[in-house]
């Protein structure tokens, strides 16, 4: 083990990932939170754990979507117009990545880092870590069979790599027949078994229960102010005015982590795209069978015993928790043509959060450059209960053997142009 004590910064569901394999490396870790743990991206999304459908968020075609509707605030991909001049550069890089060959090439290397997203979940619930998770698979639901072919004819990457995928796209009826909630507006479907979805709180909570009887100390509501690096020390100073030292630190903050690594350098282009989601009532025996993907509309569902929750969209507005009740509607909406019977009028919970996006869609696991002690686990999109364990497990075997294994590669720091700049004197 050459980190003996670690620092993990960020206590969602990827920092408390990060921390869990390394205590179990034998580490001392150390979690701290500027909030309560999980009240970021961790706590509204819709809870799916979907190695089997994993693709980076560039998509092809999904610049000129975004040319056509990136200023209507009820579309699915807004940006708010007093963030575009800040944001150009980030969302050109983003642009050049909505092409056949980099969503292949992305997906693949996704693909290969969740290969083993499964097993490492069952792990946990074996050690003792306690959520509610649903096996019941997923169906998407398409209001025409082009959009359905489209996104069956994009899982193909993951085929080739052993992932069990269906092939053929079911019809209006036989959609229907799966799942009778959905209106007749549904035109074709697709059945994915591969498929888990958790109540996103339980697994933060049950990981954080876990790693206290493990050991590890968590601090909540204590914002981390800088994070300091030289070849001799590493710290995290806190707004409390402390400092703790420590021989490697674990910057997974989510939408904050360039502003932590900024100081170090670090010029990491990780946008906040906000997520938005609320829970609607459901009666006993009317609960959909499985989770719903309503590809048209643009909004994942996921049935629990007492509600179900509709999640979507992405909104660019800068680092800030507001919530645009326009967004809220625009899901309802879209919802709404294909679960006529949802009871809108009664939705709770609304939720938006901050899901940190690198430009080509993939995470960031790797050593921070010009350091030998200060590590990156962020940028999971949208994909964070499906990514935080295998990377998780990944960077602590980097970190306790010094050693890159191989499915990290393509997620490493580097790939960023001008990602290093000059370092603050001192630093």
């Amino acid at each position: 083990m050459t980190a003996h004590r670690v620092v993990v910064v960020g206590g969602g569901v990827a920092g408390l990932c990060v921390a869990y394999f390394l205590r179990r490396a034998g580490a001392e870790v150390l979690v701290i939170d500027a909030g309560e743990l999980g009240s970021g991206a961790s706590s509204g999304n819709a809870g799916w754990i979907c190695p089997a459908q994993a693709g980076p968020l560039p998509e092809p075609g999904l610049a000129t979507y975004g040319l056509k509707s990136v200023f209507r605030p009820e579309s699915a991909l807004y940006i708010e117009p007093s963030q575009l001049p800040r944001m150009l550069p980030w969302l050109i890089r983003f642009a050049r990545r909505c092409n056949h060959q980099d969503h292949r090439r992305g997906t693949e290397a996704l693909a290969r880092l969740n290969r083993r997203t499964f097993e490492l979940i069952e792990a946990l619930a074996a050690d003792g870590v306690q959520f509610e998770s649903y096996r019941q698979g997923m169906l998407l639901a398409a209001e025409r069979r082009e959009s359905a072919v489209a996104f069956l004819d994009g899982l193909e990457p993951l085929r080739d790599l052993g992932f069990a995928l269906p092939r053929e796209v079911l019809d209006g009826a036989a959609t229907r027949e799966r799942e009778p909630m959905l209106s007749t507006v549904v035109k074709a479907g697709v059945f994915i078994e591969e498929h888990i979805y958790v109540r996103p709180m339980t697994l933060v909570d049950g990981l954080g229960t876990r790693l206290r009887e493990m050991g590890v100390s968590i601090e909540r509501r204590t914002p981390v102010t800088a994070v300091t690096a030289s070849p001799s020390k590493v710290a995290v100073r806190t707004q409390l005015g402390e400092e703790h030292a420590a021989d490697a630190v674990v910057v997974a903050a989510g939408a904050w982590t360039p502003r932590l690594l900024a100081p170090l350098g670090i010029r990491l282009p990780i946008a906040a795209g906000k997520g938005y989601s609320f829970d609607v009532p459901v009666a006993p025996g009317v609960t959909p069978r499985s989770a719903m993907m309503l590809l048209d509309a643009h909004v994942a569902c996921s049935p629990y015993a007492d509600r179900m929750r509709l999640a979507g969209t992405m909104e660019f507005s800068g680092l800030n928790e507001r919530l645009d009740h326009r967004r809220i509607a625009a899901i309802g909406r879209g919802a709404a043509r294909l679960l006529p019977d949802i009871e809108l009028d009664r939705s709770e919970h609304l939720w938006t959060g901050m899901r940190p996006i690198a430009p080509d869609g993939l995470p960031v696991v790797d050593r921070v450059p010009g350091t030998s002690n200060v590590y990156l686990a962020g940028g999971y999109s949208m994909l964070g209960m499906t990514v935080a364990a295998p990377a998780g497990e990944a960077l602590a075997r980097m970190m306790c053997t010094g050693q890159r294994p191989p499915e990290l590669a393509p997620f490493r720091i580097g790939r960023f142009r001008g990602v290093t700049g000059p370092r603050r004197p001192g630093r």
